[in-house]
């Protein structure tokens, strides 16, 4: 009971510091005006934050500026990842050439030139769930 009683006079008091509350109201009660000066005191503090000019932080752009920074980095990744598995190939291929001849490599690119087609589109059908 005595709880709800202190956070009735708090409100009050409240009431009060923001001139919701005539004084008799609060004369009623009997209360010492420690809250009332601590209100006091933290509005006394709080008076240069009204008086500063407020720091505008356009979100939408950090955000933006974020994806982007990640997008660039991702495409220097897939870049140089291309630029391994080129050169990886490329270098399979002068090894089959010369290891096998060239007419190895010509079978090699019709073999892969009709079965590829085969293989990779279903393959990025079932890779992409559908949504080619």
């Amino acid at each position: 009971m005595k709880a709800k009683k202190n956070e009735k006079i708090q409100d009050l008091i409240i009431d009060k510091y923001y001139e919701e509350l005539e004084n008799e109201a609060l004369e009623k009660l009997d209360f010492n005006g420690a809250l009332l000066e601590k209100l006091k005191l933290l509005k006394n503090k709080l008076e240069p934050m009204n008086e500063s000019p407020l720091v505008k932080i356009d979100i939408q752009k950090v955000i933006e500026d974020g994806m982007r920074a990640k997008a660039k980095k991702q495409e220097k990744v897939n870049f140089l990842l291309f630029l391994l598995l080129s050169f990886l190939v490329f270098t399979t291929y002068v090894l089959l050439i010369n290891i096998n001849g060239f007419g190895f490599f010509v079978r090699l690119q019709i073999l892969f030139g009709t079965l590829m087609p085969w293989i990779l589109i279903p393959a990025a059908l079932i890779f992409s769930k559908g949504k080619v």
